[in-house]
């Protein structure tokens, strides 16, 4: 046999199997952020609150509301990253003036920088800033809530305004609870980062959803798995859901009531609290795995407490500067 045939011989036989290898690969990716200092760009989070308050079959739908956000990337080393996170705008489907109530609540945190203490894996670890931003918003809200107690525009409730400022000394009570609420939305933009995805196997793990007014997490079982990827663009598309214990969320959400109950100097709800309660979340994403950042991530929570239920849409779409 001539040497030019065996040496093609060899050249096939070696190259058998680096295909193989080359298609197990193209079946999994592994999503890390890869950012660099002075990355910076924009993006829309539309918080649709189509909250289909459903109460014995009928339903109401509230307004969306859209805020604008800038992301920076202040420090990239082998620690991790600093990440600064800025409210910008919000707009309303229904505008509302400057001067209302609302408006001026919304904006408490509009130009106010939080920056994320984010390790090489995209988890958020902390918020450097979160005093400063505990002692800003509470003077920001101190000042809306006192403008609002002299002014007699609407017959603003006394009660509901010392309600108000109490609930929002308890959510900015501590460093966890003000890391908790001042990453909500980082957290979700963040979820799927840090894994190795192989294609439509799910990851399945126990999570714990944040209680949004500081009690009890409520414990779940969270899945994502990778749809699709496609390697020559390097967008990865996953599905990701998480769903509650029902007897945990019953025994949490009475919790609550009871405690909300109490601060307020009154009694509890008589009567057996609802058992029948279920809360789902879902959310689809897509990520450009060469730099880990989310082009588009739509999330859907569910909740039902017996004859009640609540759907809430945020969708969050990078659009570079």
């Amino acid at each position: 046999m001539q040497p030019s045939i065996i040496r093609t011989i060899l050249l096939v036989i070696l190259c058998l199997p680096l295909s193989g290898f080359d298609d197990l690969t193209r079946r999994s990716v592994e999503i890390l952020p890869r950012w660099k200092k002075g990355d910076s760009f924009a993006f829309a989070l539309t918080i649709t609150r189509a909250r289909e308050k459903s109460v014995d079959g009928r339903s109401t739908v509230s307004g969306k509301t859209r805020t604008h956000f800038t992301i920076e990337v202040l420090r990239a080393d082998d620690n991790g990253y600093l990440v600064g996170w800025t409210a910008g705008d919000t707009t309303f489907e229904a505008s509302l003036p400057s001067e209302t109530f609302l408006r001026q609540v919304v904006d408490v945190m509009k130009g106010k920088q939080i920056v994320l203490q984010v390790d090489d894996h995209g988890t958020i670890t902390g918020v450097q800033n979160w005093k400063e931003l505990q002692s800003e918003t509470l003077k920001a809200m101190d000042a809306i809530l006192a403008k609002a107690s002299d002014s007699h525009k609407g017959g603003t409730n006394q009660t509901l305004l010392s309600n108000l400022r109490a609930q929002w000394e308890t959510m900015f009570a501590t460093k966890e609870q003000v890391e908790q609420l001042c990453t909500r939305d980082a957290r979700i933009y963040f979820m799927a980062l840090g894994r190795k995805y192989a294609l439509n196997e799910p990851h399945e793990y126990n999570d714990l959803l944040p209680n949004p007014i500081g009690g009890d997490p409520f414990p779940t079982r969270a899945r994502i798995i990778l749809k699709a990827f496609d390697q020559q663009s390097g967008q990865a598309v996953l599905s990701w859901s998480q769903t509650t214990d029902p007897k945990q969320a019953a025994r949490i959400w009475e919790s609550m009531i009871k405690d909300l109950a109490s601060r307020r100097g009154k009694k509890s709800p008589e009567g057996e609290f609802a058992r029948t309660i279920f809360m789902e979340d879902k959310a689809d994403i897509v990520v450009d795995v060469r730099t880990g950042w989310v082009n588009r991530l739509t999330l859907t929570q569910s909740v039902n407490l017996g004859t009640r239920s609540q759907i809430d849409t945020t969708t969050i779409v990078r659009s570079v500067k």
